[in-house]
């Protein structure tokens, strides 16, 4: 498939935690979901499918087609803030495929299709082997931080731990490391350009967990801790 894109369910109002499904996004158009396009809807196991219907030589047929299947015909909006193609899902048919408020969503797009599936619960994220964000500042990755890496306790995981007033500690770390065969880093200064931390985990330590830079990653975080396993496209249902 051509890219893949994370989104979450929303909520409808404050009120109640009937969810919603609203994203938009540049790609769409790219894809040929243009505003006012007619999409199938499809619920599926942990997800759901969007279908671009280009050619409809009867749209009665479709449209019994796609209720025998529990779906429902959209159509692709237009967010006016952005400009961009978006959907808003809410109601019954979202309601059919299980997800709930708050639910982690991977994309994954060609032209014409979409699907859907839920990621594991928690904070979670899909990134590259660059780390890059507002959420690293949040959980403690600050510019300047000092963070082991241990890339071969368990096969296909590795996992950043940081290590508070690491600069003042630098010896004591120094050694830990080497004992425990771990990378020790620091994520570097901010630069002008950027706006928030960024660091790129080596090369040596990819190889070591039995992972590719070139992959995607699924990252599990929370305060001080970012554990990276390989995106596992088939377990999650694509």
């Amino acid at each position: 498939m051509n890219g893949i894109y994370l989104t979450s369910v929303t909520r409808k109002n404050k009120s109640t935690n009937s969810p919603k499904l609203t994203f938009f996004a540049e790609w769409l158009v790219h894809m040929g979901f243009v505003p006012g396009a007619l999409v199938q809807f499809l619920p599926e196991p942990g997800g759901l499918s969007l279908i671009l219907c280009e050619y409809v030589p009867k749209y009665s047929e479709l449209f019994h087609s796609t209720k025998e299947k529990g779906g429902t015909l959209i159509h692709a909006n237009l967010n006016r803030q952005k400009g961009y193609a978006c959907f808003s899902i809410e109601g019954a048919a979202l309601n059919s495929t299980g997800l709930c408020f708050g639910d982690a969503l991977l994309a994954r797009y060609e032209p014409g299709f979409i699907r859907l599936r839920k990621l594991p619960a928690g904070n979670v994220k899909v990134v590259t082997a660059k780390l890059f964000g507002q959420w690293l500042e949040e959980i403690g990755f600050l510019a300047e931080a000092v963070f082991t890496v241990d890339a071969q306790a368990h096969p296909g995981l590795i996992t950043c731990q940081l290590q508070e007033n690491g600069l003042e500690r630098s010896l004591e770390l120094v050694r830990h490391a080497r004992k425990n065969k771990l990378a020790l880093l620091q994520v570097p200064a901010i630069l002008p350009k950027n706006c928030y931390p960024m660091f790129e985990i080596p090369p040596a330590c990819l190889e070591r967990a039995g992972l590719a830079g070139d992959e995607y990653f699924l990252a599990l975080y929370e305060h001080g801790r970012i554990q990276l396993q390989k995106l596992d496209f088939v377990g999650l249902g694509f």
